[in-house]
């Protein structure tokens, strides 16, 4: 690519991609200070920060919303931290089949599981009537619709991406250390909690913080299991301000610009901390990986994560799908099954129509944002415009704007913003473009990873043989880098396809997608066909993904020929 055309077209992409990310945000900022809707002429004001910062119930809420996630949090990475020490330290058996059980675990969409819950926990849930009939009880002895429900289906559910993001530390630690450790006295656990977990420690706390900054963003779990029972946290308080008949608009603003500085807050002290922590687990050296040997207590750990995997995974799966063909959801009556559920979802245009708009939604934002992640990491990591800085800025900046806040800035920038702008609400294309920011940030970090890994002669011998950059591009970078772009592509689709929080507030019915088609189903009562939605939405993300899973093997079989 000529230098000098080359530097106006980064320019004009930092331009692109700077307007997608920045005027929504901008918007939202300005929206905080308006005194009324998005599309309506209202004076400035500082009202809303007013009523919101003098009302009680924002600070209890603020406060509920904190110690629920830390809870949540705390107990997730204990979890995810013993899994990780099993499957990488341990000569625990089927290590390898265990590991693919939580990824497993970690693409099924949690909208789904949360129904299914309801049906195993909820005061007719199939649990609490076997323990009402076995112990003679008068009422439900477990009730879903609480705090311990809130955790309890939280953790099971993050447990998955906390490992996924510490397992790679965990198999990459040298086991001298250990040894060392077993070799001076130590047993077990003090190795463990002396030795694995302090060095580990960057890779641990990063997840942590990570992962309790998603959680505190969380919407769908403490909607459908505490808004009902009055339990709110700042998402479910923003939403019920804008759900309400007269959209209380000045005070959501007001509540979602300061939730967005203090989820900003929270990056912040996460890069601060892990910038003041530095510990090599790799050198030069000898590196020995050599497991640790449980004995008859490889058994233990292997029933554990067997054990964590039924609960988490098979058991609300068999609830969901024989909570479809339940002719009451959750009743037990004479002759309780029935397909008309099956049958009136499936005879549902609305239905066909709101598969159509995932599908297309969900392979439009992965490749069309994949794309452009790439070329985004393209720049970033093998080129020297001065313009590159400033576009990883940009593309990371997304990361810390909660998704309910994201969507927020999208419903003004594009309905109180730029006139010229208003024809694209309501919209697919809207909701794509909400999708291509919100997976900008994951989406350049996985192939920057892959990216620096592509030697420069590479590109340098093609060049020489005459290639052109876009023949190299296509030809030579691209076969190598399809295993990365494949894994980061399914990974968009599933954020995309099982999305609710981004799109419930700017879908329209010309815009319904499954988790909004689901969503519907469960406000109006109609809770059979939400199960049956939920289970179809289940199936397609993991078809869809053992299918592009597929597809990258075979690419990078072919690539390495």
């Amino acid at each position: 690519m000529p230098v000098k055309s080359g530097s106006y077209l980064v320019t004009a992409l930092l331009v692109v991609v700077g307007f997608l990310v920045i005027y929504p945000l901008f918007m939202l900022f300005f929206g905080s200070f308006k005194g009324g809707p998005p599309g309506t002429s209202t004076p400035f004001t500082i009202q809303g920060y007013i009523t919101a910062y003098t009302n009680p119930v924002t600070f209890s809420t603020l406060w509920t919303t904190a110690w629920l996630g830390l809870v949540r949090t705390v107990l997730a990475a204990g979890l995810a931290i013993f899994f990780a020490w099993v499957i990488t330290r341990t000569d625990t058996p089927w290590r390898g089949f265990l590991e693919v059980l939580i990824w497993i675990k970690f693409f099924l969409p949690g909208l789904p599981l949360v129904v299914a819950w309801i049906l195993l926990l909820g005061e007719r849930g199939f649990i609490n009537q076997f323990l009402m009939q076995t112990f003679h009880l008068d009422g439900p002895l477990l009730n879903v619709y609480s705090y311990g429900g809130i955790i309890w289906v939280s953790v099971i559910s993050w447990t998955a991406l906390i490992f996924i993001l510490i397992v790679p530390a965990f198999r990459g630690m040298d086991a001298a250390l250990e040894e060392s450790s077993r070799m001076a006295g130590a047993n077990t656990f003090t190795t463990i909690r002396r030795i694995t977990v302090p060095v580990l420690m960057p890779a641990i706390l990063g997840a942590t913080m990570l992962a309790f900054i998603r959680i505190m963003e969380s919407f769908e779990v403490e909607l459908f299991l505490g808004y009902g029972s009055g339990i709110y946290v700042y998402t479910t308080r923003i939403w019920w301000l804008l759900g309400l008949a007269s959209a209380d608009f000045p005070q959501a603003m007001a509540l979602s610009s300061v939730f967005l500085i203090i989820v900003m807050g929270l990056i912040i002290l996460q890069g601060k901390i892990l910038g003041s922590k530095q510990f090599v687990t790799v050198t030069g050296r000898g590196f020995a990986v050599r497991p640790m040997r449980l004995g008859r207590w490889r058994y233990v750990t292997l029933s554990i994560v067997l054990l964590w995997f039924f609960i988490a995974a098979v058991l609300p799966i068999a609830v969901l799908i024989l909570g479809t063909f339940m002719r009451i959801w959750g009743i037990w009556v004479e002759d309780p099954f029935t397909l008309k559920h099956w049958i009136r979802t499936l005879g549902d245009s609305q239905f066909w129509f709101s598969l159509k708009n995932t599908l297309y939604l969900g392979f439009g934002a992965a490749t069309g944002g994949m794309l452009l992640y790439s070329i985004i990491s393209y720049i970033v990591t093998k080129t020297k415009y001065a313009s590159r800085k400033a576009l990883d800025v940009v593309s990371w900046l997304p990361w810390g704007v909660p998704s309910l806040v994201l969507a927020i800035g999208f419903l003004w920038a594009y309905v109180g913003g730029l006139p010229f702008l208003r024809f694209i609400y309501g919209s697919i294309w809207l909701l794509m473009l909400v999708f291509l920011v919100r997976g900008l940030p994951l989406g350049v970090r996985v192939m920057n990873g892959a990216m620096v890994q592509m030697g420069n002669e590479l590109e340098e011998s093609s060049r020489v043989l005459g290639g052109s950059w876009i023949y190299t591009f296509r030809r030579i970078l691209a076969p190598l880098l399809s295993g990365s772009f494949i894994s980061a592509w399914i990974i968009v689709f599933m954020l995309t396809a099982r999305d609710l929080v981004t799109v419930v507030l700017l879908y329209t019915p010309s815009s319904r997608l499954l988790t909004t088609k689901l969503f519907e189903h469960w406000t109006v009562g109609e809770y059979e066909r939400a199960t049956v939605v939920g289970l179809i939405l289940t199936l397609l993300t993991l078809i869809v993904a053992l299918i592009a899973r597929f597809i990258g093997t075979k690419q990078q079989v072919v690539s390495h020929m």
